[in-house]
């Protein structure tokens, strides 16, 4: 009975990271998984919504930025008087908004397309540049996620849900 068999040992050391390599090729397709970002979003596509409220209670939605070359990444949402607003730099990551990809595609190009709970939804986001307003959709974000320190607030971009025929002021 041998105790260690350091030829074995080589051969199971070498398939951890073939299985790691397979498991990242199989999700490159996939939407975000946790922190990482993913690519074309799958779901069911839905119409406008021209009162975001039914969705107020979902914590956490696909956001899929770039059409030409499709990245997607798990954010927040929170709804105010039945719009929907999106942020970074929320929790944690970078004190410039602008350095994630998802916001430097969004500021490209906004056209997105947002995944709530298996629906697909194409619609274009808004940055939001009233003071009054960020304070309220700031503040419906430390509500609704309580783990959000008021410092935030100064280093976050809000973005208002809005239709893609839509353009109005913010």
């Amino acid at each position: 009975m041998k105790i260690h068999d350091a030829e074995g040992c080589w051969e199971r050391t070498k398939i951890a990271p073939i299985a790691l390599l397979l498991v990242v090729a199989l999700c490159l397709g996939c939407g975000p998984i946790g922190p990482f970002s993913g690519g074309r979003l799958s779901g069911e596509d839905e119409a406008w919504l021209a009162d975001w409220s039914g969705v107020s209670d979902v914590t956490q939605i696909q956001l899929e930025t770039n059409p030409d070359d499709p990245h997607s990444v798990n954010v927040w949402l929170v709804i105010v008087d039945r719009e929907a607003y999106l942020a970074t730099s929320l929790l944690i990551g970078t004190e410039v908004p602008e350095e994630r990809e998802w916001v430097r595609n969004v500021t490209a190009d906004s056209r997105v397309r947002l995944r709530i709970e298996g629906k697909l939804y194409s619609v274009r986001l808004e940055t939001v540049a009233e003071d009054s307003l960020k304070a309220r959709v700031f503040e419906a974000f430390q509500i609704k996620y309580p783990e959000i320190e008021a410092s935030r607030g100064e280093a976050a971009r809000f973005f208002r849900i809005v239709e893609r025929g839509n353009r109005s002021t913010s």
